[in-house]
């Protein structure tokens, strides 16, 4: 059913004329942690007259993250889509390496640019540059190396910019699996509220989203 779903919102009828909203959540994200969400699904005839209303429920099973689905209006984010392949779902999905950066840079402000503009870049400006660095003016000045965890697809990314600025980058440790812990979720799924025609769902727009290992849909 959440196919149905799927493909009613991606349809051109339904993005000129239907309106989706979200009336109601139940559940948590965590691990075995269940989200329910309640919909109305209204369309408009040509004078703007509402119409053809349904209630639909959507479950995610394990769920972890979710953000933007409160909101008075989704537009013009109505178009669903889940994918399996996806810089939100790259924690959970791919290996996490343990790295360590030797040498502060002589010039931090272009140094964090560079990331900045590699993190866009892979991830769509999905993954924010602070998640990975932050006081470097204070720990990282003072001690001269860096220790951070990422997810294998920015090993490039980082790699290039310490490279250009003169700092060793190691991998110390490669961690994938049941030894990853909360992260090893390799069943992870993006359900997106999203639009191809505003942006591909690779790039961030504040598009709103739910990660989860399952979605299903149960019209009423």
């Amino acid at each position: 059913m959440i196919e149905n779903l799927i493909n009613r919102t991606n349809t051109n009828e339904f993005y000129q004329n239907g309106y989706l909203r979200l009336v109601d959540l139940k559940g948590r994200t965590g691990n075995s942690r269940t989200l329910e969400l309640n919909f109305i699904i209204e369309g408009q005839d040509d004078f703007g007259e509402i119409q053809n209303i349904e209630h639909w429920t959507i479950i995610a099973k394990e769920a972890i993250d979710f953000k933007g689905i409160f909101a008075d209006s989704y537009l013009p984010y109505i178009k669903l889509n889940i994918l399996t392949d996806h810089p939100l779902l790259w924690v959970f999905n791919h290996p996490e390496l343990e790295c360590e950066l030797n040498k502060y840079p002589e010039n931090p402000s272009e140094f964090i640019g560079d990331l900045f503009f590699e993190y866009e870049s892979v991830g769509g400006n999905w993954i924010p540059l602070h998640k990975n660095f932050w006081a470097l003016n204070k720990f990282y000045k003072e001690t001269k190396n860096r220790y951070l965890s990422i997810p294998s697809p920015l090993r490039g990314s980082i790699e290039k910019v310490c490279e250009k600025h003169g700092i060793e980058f190691r991998v110390k440790k490669e961690i994938n699996g049941y030894n990853k812990g909360y992260a090893n979720r390799p069943n992870a799924k993006l359900l997106i509220f999203g639009n191809d025609e505003v942006c591909p769902n690779s790039y961030s727009l504040g598009q709103p989203y739910i990660i989860a290992d399952e979605f299903i849909a149960k019209k009423k």
